[in-house]
């Protein structure tokens, strides 16, 4: 996201501010252990209102924050909290993670996937949509140089679904090489018609 900035801390605040007890408490503690772990996937999104930043959207992922910042084990990327508009956010149109690089995006979710862990399980650890986490595994079946493309960020995210969506590497490639980096989803899929994606085809990861 071109328009992510960063602030303390004590420069977030929410609407409804609730005291956390039971089940909410425990989520709250899921998301710390997250963050700990793997640190902030996604940004904070907020609106600003007379200076302050008011959450809009990771109102668990603030509280998680606080609390390793009060418990002394808050990562040093996190000093500064990543977070961007509302109104930026309504105008981007990739859905992964923007905190995380493609290449450790695909490696992290792959890894988890093929060490037996379930989608649930991952959607669980990662604190990501179940749709993200199943769109990052059809990655598995672009080519070596789609991928390296994906993860040098040459084609973004909705770009590499498109490809990946046709299970033959040359052509993949026949059509990259023809649409350019720039592509759109629209562009890719029109250029292939009449061929039908395999959307529906089994899912194997690639080595």
């Amino acid at each position: 996201m071109s328009h992510m900035k960063t602030a303390p801390v004590n420069m977030f605040t929410t609407l409804r501010p609730r005291l956390f007890v039971g089940r909410l408490l425990q989520d709250i503690k899921a998301v710390q252990a997250s963050i700990a772990r793997f640190g902030l996937l996604s940004p904070i999104v907020v609106s600003r209102s007379e200076g302050r930043l008011i959450v809009i959207d990771g109102r668990k992922r603030l509280a998680a924050i606080r609390r390793l910042e009060f418990m002394g084990r808050l990562p040093r990327s996190l000093v500064n909290i990543p977070y961007v508009e509302l109104d930026d956010v309504r105008q981007a149109s990739s859905k992964a993670p923007a905190l995380m690089s493609n290449r450790d995006l695909y490696v992290t979710v792959t890894d988890m996937f093929r060490t037996h862990q379930d989608v649930d399980q991952i959607v669980s650890d990662l604190f990501l949509s179940r749709k993200c986490v199943k769109q990052v595994l059809t990655l598995s079946r672009l080519s070596p140089r789609l991928r390296k493309a994906f993860f040098d960020r040459t084609i973004g995210f909705e770009a590499a679904k498109a490809y990946a969506a046709f299970p033959a590497h040359e052509v993949q490639e026949r059509m990259f090489m023809s649409l350019g980096p720039f592509a759109d989803t629209k562009d890719i899929l029109n250029y292939a018609a009449p061929s039908k994606p395999a959307f529906d085809a089994p899912l194997r990861l690639a080595a």
